[in-house]
């Protein structure tokens, strides 16, 4: 049983800390931290213990936030994720925060919106973006999602250094096999968006100068990987669950057997191959189940097939929102599930999300979740 497990909750308010013993049944929390601020990721880095937040305010605008003494304190980036002044683009948040690999000690990537690739090699004090993104062809039509042309999804290869893969609402899924230096966009089997967007959509699209074509409407809500071979990847896409076995070449979907595809986090266990979990939404207006039962879906076998768990999960008007980054596993054993919504109540499994209780029932609205053995 694993001595100590965290979990870094980020909400509208500030960015908490949960941490318990192994048996997860009693939990300290510390925080706010970084009051007024919307953490809208917040995560470990496992090479040194540093906490990391994408820190978004309303008034000083977005902020890599780091913590070395597991939230005692926190500094922010000597010079934040911005573009050149005569770049033409405006930073409005950032999305995502990613520790590198073990090989690559102090980088750490960052996802924004507009839409960018952020790299820093000192631990966040400092930030260069990756200019070849910027420079693929696609770029002048990407597509904004209802929350914005941003890059919410960063995944390392473990076994390649020079590749690693983005995802994009609403521009895509692109990835990267020689360290940055070119991307590409792999989409085969994915679908598009609709002919015509929605008076609410084309209102985006006009706030970004966008003329919209549908053929580039390709919607990425999240993507995880396989415990046992990275080249399998499993999305929650606006329209639908998808699976990949190479890297992103092609996609195949899988959600026969969910009542309803649209919904924005998917995870997968870290210890078990072919296990996933997606909460499936009725559609991109209505962001909850159709039913009123809130309802975790799992996946043994790589999303071939998928049964709901229901024990401890509010059944009856239950209209919950899930966001992309609101589900989190923790690594320890018997794993861990956690579930962070909207209206701020925090669900947790010890037993490998086959039954459910809540740890937390009024917290802010939960932006992200992240857990990990510590």
């Amino acid at each position: 049983m694993a001595d100590k497990i965290a979990l870094f909750a980020g909400t509208n308010k500030g960015g908490f800390i949960l941490t318990s013993d192994g048996g997860r049944a009693k939990w300290d929390i510390a925080g706010p931290f970084l009051r007024g601020y919307s953490i809208f990721h917040m995560t470990l880095d496992p090479r040194d213990g540093s906490i990391y937040m994408a820190a978004n305010h309303e008034i000083y605008g977005p902020e890599v936030a780091r913590s070395t003494d597991f939230g005692e304190t926190w500094t922010t980036s000597e010079a934040e994720p911005r573009f050149e002044p005569d770049s033409g683009r405006n930073m409005k948040r950032l999305w995502h925060v990613q520790p590198g690999r073990w090989s690559e000690p102090g980088v750490i990537y960052a996802g924004a919106e507009p839409a960018s690739l952020w790299k820093s090699e000192d631990s966040g004090k400092t930030w260069v973006e990756n200019q070849q993104l910027q420079e693929h062809p696609s770029q002048p039509k990407w597509v904004p999602g209802a929350g914005g042309l941003c890059l919410h999804t960063i995944i390392l290869d473990p076994s390649n250094d020079d590749r690693m893969s983005v995802g994009v609402s609403a521009a895509g899924y692109f990835r990267t096999d020689d360290g940055g230096q070119s991307w590409h966009r792999k989409h085969e089997g994915l679908p598009r968006g609709a002919n015509e967007p929605s008076p609410e959509e084309a209102e985006i699209f006009e706030s970004y100068g966008i003329e919209y074509d549908p053929a580039e409407d390709n919607c990425i809500h999240k993507v995880t990987v396989d415990a046992a071979d990275p080249a399998r990847q499993y999305m929650q896409h606006h329209g639908g669950v998808f699976r990949t076995q190479n890297y992103g070449e092609s996609w195949e979907d899988i959600g026969d057997g969910l009542p309803e595809t649209f919904g924005f986090p998917i995870v997968s266990h870290p210890g078990k191959p072919g296990t996933i979990w997606v909460i499936p939404n009725q559609s991109g207006e209505f962001r909850a189940s159709s039913s009123g039962a809130f309802r975790v879906f799992k996946s043994e076998d790589s999303g071939d097939s998928w049964r709901a768990v229901t024990d401890g999960l509010p059944q009856e008007a239950a209209y919950l929102t899930t966001l992309r980054e609101s589900m989190a596993v923790d690594g320890a054993e018997p794993l861990g599930v956690y579930v962070g919504t909207k209206a701020g109540t925090l669900f947790g499994s010890t037993d490998e999300g086959e039954s459910w209780h809540t740890v937390l029932s009024a917290l802010p609205p939960i932006l992200s979740l992240e857990a990990a053995v510590v």
